[in-house]
């Protein structure tokens, strides 16, 4: 897959099937609507493109949004990958860029990309005050040549799956409900950075991870998690909160990797969350504190080892 950071330096000579959205995620709808996308590009010869707008349109229109990410545009990128796609093209959205009128949105994507075909739900729209719905592109692509494929929301219990709504069992912990839309464990992506060292403190030297900013970090408490140094997965626990034992503070991710003595400082490393083991404590004193810690290891043990 070709990443393309900038559509006005390409000019695609084959015709592309494209689709067009935040795809914050990657979530199985998201899958989905991208395998169609594949699977029509082949069907035709043409290639098949994602148009991934970043940051968040909601983000700038409205900065006091609460919206969280469930991935980075990088984490978005590395999970599209997989998934058969010959471009990803990422479209920096901005309030300059907000104003722009639908018909010129596509015309650059008939421009630079080529565009025959653009998949999308229902309910999309692009473009100023979101005026290209599927009505008006089905109409335009008579003009322009290209045509318009809709396709179905995908559905989880009974209702749309959405990033949304991936977002709310995350922040509320449900690991089991977010795990089966992503079609993935939750992950969490960070540079290791200097913690005040009291989990070594305390026998359980932990990763102190920076998050990225406006990065969904699940709800506090202590989790069973797989980390991956390097190209190695290895066992962890990680830990999410204020630390309340000690007083409080701000809020940190923190992971006890098993079986692993090295040092971890200033290297990324990517942790999934496999299962909410209880929510964050306060404890009358460091001996209760250690006593739950190793236990929270035991069972840390026991749950990766089913897994």
């Amino acid at each position: 897959m070709e990443i393309i950071r900038d559509l006005t330096t390409v000019n695609l000579t084959r015709p592309t099937v494209l689709t067009i959205g935040s795809f914050d995620g990657i979530h199985r709808g998201h899958q989905y609507l991208i395998g169609r996308v594949v699977h029509r590009a082949k069907e035709t010869g043409a290639a098949s493109a994602l148009v991934t707008l970043h940051p968040h349109p909601k983000v700038v229109l409205r900065p006091d949004s609460p919206l969280q990410y469930l991935s980075t545009i990088e984490e978005r990128l590395d999970l599209l990958g997989p998934l058969g796609l010959d471009y990803a093209v990422v479209f920096p959205f901005s309030l300059e860029l907000s104003q722009i009128r639908a018909r010129d949105f596509v015309q650059l994507l008939l421009d630079h990309l080529n565009m025959r075909e653009i998949f999308c739900g229902a309910d999309f729209a692009m473009g100023y005050k979101r005026e290209g719905n599927v009505e008006f592109l089905r109409a335009l692509g008579k003009e322009k040549g290209f045509s318009v494929t809709v396709v179905e929301p995908q559905k989880f219990d009974g209702e749309i799956m959405s990033s949304t709504r991936i977002r709310q069992s995350i922040a509320e912990g449900d690991l089991e409900s977010a795990t089966r839309s992503l079609g993935r464990y939750p992950s969490l992506r960070g540079r290791v950075i200097k913690g005040d060292e009291r989990g070594r403190q305390l026998g359980f030297p932990t990763a102190n991870l920076a998050v990225a900013e406006r990065r969904l970090v699940p709800a506090d408490g202590i989790y069973a998690v797989r980390v991956k140094i390097g190209e190695q997965w290895f066992g962890g626990a990680a830990s999410i909160g204020i630390r309340p034992t000690f007083g409080g503070g701000h809020r940190t991710v923190e992971v006890y990797v098993l079986d692993f003595d090295g040092d971890l400082y200033d290297q990324v490393i990517e942790v999934q969350f496999i299962k909410r083991l209880r929510p964050e404590m306060k404890f009358d004193n460091v001996q209760a504190l250690i006593a739950q810690m190793r236990q929270d290891v035991a069972e840390t043990r026991q749950v990766l080892k089913k897994d």
